[in-house]
């Protein structure tokens, strides 16, 4: 039963990474990746929202900074395509 329980709570979780708007730093641009944790249930709502790296777009390269301990994933770099900081 817990883990029916469980399970069904786990179908009412979405995660998302989300790229939010970039801040530039002289020639760099600064693009913070927010992981958004939702939470829909039949009486209760609940999103909470993570930092958890920076995207840094300088000249043609880009790079990740993490902002955990954790290993970051290098397909966290493609969330910023390389021409999304012409479009800004």
């Amino acid at each position: 039963m817990v883990s029916e329980n469980l399970k069904s709570f786990q179908e009412e979780v979405e995660k998302n990474i989300m790229v939010f708007k970039p801040v530039k730093v002289g020639e760099k641009e600064i693009y913070p990746l927010v992981e958004v944790v939702e939470i829909n249930l039949t009486s209760f709502h609940a999103q909470y929202l993570e930092p958890i790296a920076l995207v840094i777009v300088e000249d043609d390269d880009k790079y990740l900074v993490p902002l955990d301990e954790k290993e970051p994933s290098p397909e966290l770099l493609d969330l910023v395509p390389d021409n999304f900081h012409h479009l800004v």
